[in-house]
């Protein structure tokens, strides 16, 4: 019988202590794996008698030291002070700082870890420098380049600084503790409230940690019990055992040998393909509840994918009986986050005009905030008011007229910041939970979600105070937060030896169970392909045995190994969407070659649709009142655009906000250049290009002229915009470059074409306007019109794509007309207006030039009951057709509504 490494542990214990174990520590993974242990113990010993004491590395580096380790963001506030020590006037403000400060905590405690002599190494990454960057030789080197040394030179510094600071308010980090313990290890002072340590289940010990260990050795009280298997340990290929033999080779055998389990242990694998994600939760889930009790106490849900944990949960059913989660539901994937980010997005979009209608619509529309119809309500008469920004009085006025419960926590919450700094969020923070406490009165799960946020903010408040930072700007408080709640978890509760283990991938180390199932089994997940982050490159890493990324990857190797020695049942479940797509792990294909046909373990694959009930999202539907009768009668008469009419067949929903609400299209800040605001630049400068030829024939060597300056041109526009620095790097330089190049290819295809048939330009951004029968008036304006082969042309251009199918219209009904044709819809306004102005003109054509495409360049022209001519004789036919798409528009028994098809809708949301 294969016993589990913990059960031998604690018989080797008893072996060497006997009943006596209270003077005796035991150093696991995990914090978990002293819970079996002590069962284990129990069990061997058969009575009641005193367990050792537990540790992960970690509590027992602090108990080595009496040095606490700090938390990330305590640690952080405490580098900013060290860097102001070293910088002083030039210390870098809080959110400049923070974008490089988490990185330079990490390489700064792998680096104690590491026991690296400081002095050594920051002279090593300055002269790296100096030899990649340039030679010191050819010349004096550039500011710049002054200013790479100097920054190492200051980080030598700033790292020694941390650890004083550090050391004065008692904390340290991981690799800190470790160095400082090693120290005294090696001066011989350290001193131990136990008889004797065991090291047991552990892998991959960085320097210090193994110099402590040697130390205690030699000092005759630690003993170390490896948890290995030898398919992997004696394979010097296999990169499962790198650092078990590397720790073995510096610490010895140990007291428990390795077991053959890998080759010998009867066991079948399950490589289970699932669509998503979600699929992969409801797998787990439907496998489970076929299970009875006793087989899923002895069965463990590993999530190599935590995010999984919460769909997981959901799809289990209610009878499955006891269960224990060891993980914790990240404060950053539920509702709460979103409420809280939502508040800040709010505050950070806010102008002196007033607050952003889309954040605020955001924010009331939050299900912690939700009140059904109150709220509706007031979202209704926000979107009254028809401006894009409210001021604070037309918010409480709202507030008061949809009667919203709780409003004046909720107007305290939405009230301006006098300045965008943190100094009075606090405030606005406790307004904003108060509120959605007094609303959710009666959901639990919401009230704690409330509660642990309430906890976080005042510890991030309370930081804040002590770093001396309470008025930082809001953007770096954003920052700060996001990854302090990044740490935040809310923990389930559960009998922990009892019913059905769910964990984390790190949390099953030293754990055995008879049945395991892997949930995100993905290449990408398992193991993690996220890149490494460091500010040491690898060439200095490497130099200095610092980690690199393959010994992640032998980290990983070896928890997934040793996840799988006892286990007969395994479970690898992946899909189709995870990791990027990144396919099955790649232990999968591992263990096909290595061990399946040379070993007792079966392989056995297989491809399921999981079934997944089908969510339906309430529609919103907009009925035609009064109000929206008028204004659409007020759209009527003023001249509604042939660009209206074609949102409202794309997307009515569309067409309410745009055009009867009158709602703009909130800006993003995304910090590139928009298709619109580029597209306005091109219009501009063939305009300016076109120009002197009103009233005239295009002259061919003009337009290749004018091709040769596109680039100055547009850049010349888009200069009243941003400044030139913006426009001469990056993805504004691309994006510039290629409008150029079709502007300029467009302008040659041009000058080739007016060579052989000679074009009179008439307008330029020519406004055309006509009423129906009915009595609607309809205005639109033309980019250009020209007379070409004796016939009036009527062309509007367009920087995106259109297809030639789009422009067709066998018939002038409305059958012909859908979302498809809204540029053919367009075109036969434009010329039906421009024979309704011209009564001497009987025919014209009308045309898109899409400038993307130069073998285009003539223009696409819409075709009419199959001729691109569009006579005298057609305008009434389409005068009724126009008519009945009004009706249309203004029947009030059909809602405005978002058609599902609409993929470009600005302001609904599908």
């Amino acid at each position: 019988m294969h016993l589990p490494f913990l059960h031998r542990l604690a018989n080797a214990l008893l072996e060497q202590h006997g009943n006596a174990l209270e003077r005796v520590a035991v150093v696991l993974p995990s914090r978990r794996a002293g819970i079996y242990l002590r069962r284990y113990l129990a069990q061997a010993a058969g009575r009641s008698i005193w367990s050792p004491e537990m540790l992960d590395m970690g509590a027992f580096l602090e108990r080595l030291t009496g040095i606490r380790q700090g938390r990330t963001l305590e640690l952080l506030f405490l580098l900013h002070e060290a860097h102001v020590v070293v910088e002083g006037e030039r210390a870098r403000p809080m959110a400049e700082f923070m974008q490089w400060a988490p990185v330079t905590l990490r390489d700064m405690s792998e680096v104690d870890a590491h026991l690296l002599d400081l002095a050594d190494l920051y002279r090593d990454l300055r002269s790296f420098h100096e030899i990649e960057d340039w030679s010191m030789r050819l010349g004096e080197p550039s500011a710049g380049q002054v200013r790479l040394m100097q920054q190492w030179l200051s980080t030598g510094a700033l790292h020694r600084t941390m650890n004083e600071v550090m050391g004065r308010n008692g904390v340290g980090t991981s690799g800190s503790i470790a160095r400082h313990a090693a120290g005294s290890a090696t001066a011989g002072t350290l001193q131990t409230p136990w008889e004797a340590i065991w090291f047991a289940g552990l892998n991959a010990l960085d320097p210090a940690t193994t110099a402590i260990v040697q130390r205690l050795q030699r000092d005759g009280k630690a003993f170390v019990a490896w948890d290995a298997d030898p398919y992997y340990l004696e394979d010097h290929e296999q990169e499962s055992g790198y650092f078990m033999r590397r720790s073995i080779a510096a610490l010895g055998e140990g007291r428990i040998q390795p077991e053959e389990l890998l080759r010998t242990l009867p066991r079948t694998v399950h490589s289970v393909s699932v669509p998503n994600p979600v699929a992969q939760a409801r797998y787990a889930a439907q496998y489970l509840s076929e299970l009875d009790a006793d087989e899923r106490r002895r069965t463990a849900v590993v999530l190599a994918d935590e995010d999984l944990l919460m769909p997981f949960l959901e799809a289990l059913p209610e009878d499955l009986g006891p269960m224990n989660i060891t993980m914790g539901v990240p404060l950053s994937s539920l509702p709460v986050h979103g409420l809280t980010e939502a508040f800040l997005d709010l505050h950070l979009r806010v102008r002196t005009d007033g607050h952003d209608l889309h954040a605020l619509e955001r924010l009331f529309m939050h299900p912690f905030l939700h009140q059904g119809a109150v709220t509706g309500a007031l979202i209704a008469h926000l979107r009254g008011t028809q401006r894009y920004r409210i001021d604070p009085g037309r918010i409480r006025e709202a507030l008061g007229a949809a009667n919203v419960g709780a409003a004046d926590d909720l107007m305290e919450a939405i009230t301006p910041l006098d300045e965008l700094t943190a100094a009075a969020i606090p405030k606005r923070f406790d307004a904003l939970l108060s509120h959605a406490r007094r609303i959710r009165t009666t959901d639990a799960f919401v009230q704690e979600q409330l509660y642990r946020m309430a906890k976080l903010q005042r510890r991030l408040h309370l930081a804040l105070a002590r770093a001396g930072a309470p008025d930082v700007d809001l953007h770096s408080y954003t920052a700060l937060r996001a990854r302090l709640v990044r740490e935040e978890r809310i923990t389930f509760f559960g009998e922990p030896l009892s019913g059905l283990q769910v964990m984390g991938f790190l949390e099953a180390r030293a754990i055995d169970h008879d049945r395991v199932l892997i949930l995100g089994a993905n290449e990408g997940t398992l193991p993690r392909s996220a890149a490494q982050q460091s500010w040491i490159p690898f060439a200095i890493r490497r130099a200095y045995k610092l980690p690199l990324g393959a010994d992640t990857d032998a980290i990983t190797a070896y928890h997934f190994h040793r996840l799988a020695q006892r286990t007969a049942d395994l479970h690898l479940v992946h899909d189709a969407e995870g990791a990027d797509a990144g396919g099955p792990s790649r232990y999968i294909a591992q263990w096909k070659r290595e061990l399946i046909g040379r070993s007792a373990t079966e392989l056995k694959g297989s491809a399921l649709t999981a079934r997944a009930p089908v969510r339906k999202r309430p529609g919103i539907a907009v009925a035609k009142d009064a109000a929206v009768v008028e204004r659409i009668d007020a759209m009527r008469a003023r001249g509604i655009s042939p660009s209206a009419l074609g949102t409202w067949l794309t997307c009515p929903l569309d067409f309410h906000f745009k055009y009867v609400l009158r709602i703009e299209e909130a800006e993003e800040m995304d910090g590139k250049l928009g298709s619109d605001v580029l597209g306005e630049a091109v219009h501009a400068v063939l305009e300016e290009q076109y120009k002197p030829f009103i009233g005239q024939r295009i002259e061919e060597e003009a337009l290749r002229a004018a091709a040769g300056g596109t680039h100055d041109a547009i850049r010349t526009h888009l200069a009243k915009s941003y400044p030139n620095t913006t426009l001469s790097h990056g993805h504004f330089k691309l994006r510039i470059e290629m409008a150029a190049k079709a502007v300029a290819d467009h302008l040659l295809a041009e000058a080739r074409r007016v060579a052989g048939n000679p074009t009179e330009l008439l307008h330029l951004e020519q406004e055309v306007v006509a009423k129906t029968p009915a009595g609607t008036h309809f205005k639109g304006r033309c980019d250009r019109v020209e007379v070409r082969d004796g016939v009036v042309h009527i062309l509007d251009l367009k920087t995106g794509g259109v297809q030639a199918r789009d422009l067709v219209l066998g018939k002038v009904e409305r059958e012909a007309i859908g979302p498809q044709q809204r540029y053919a819809l367009q075109l036969m306004i434009y010329a039906w207006c421009f024979l309704q102005q011209n009564p001497s003109v009987e025919r014209v054509r009308a045309g898109i030039i899409p400038l993307q495409r130069v073998s285009q360049s003539e223009g696409l022209l819409l075709e009419l009951e199959g001729s691109t001519d569009i006579t005298r004789n057609m305008t009434a036919s389409i005068g009724a057709l126009l008519d009945e798409l009004i009706a249309e528009l203004m029947d009030t028994a059909t809602p405005f509504t978002h058609d599902p098809d609409s993929r470009y809708c600005g302001l609904c949301v599908p």
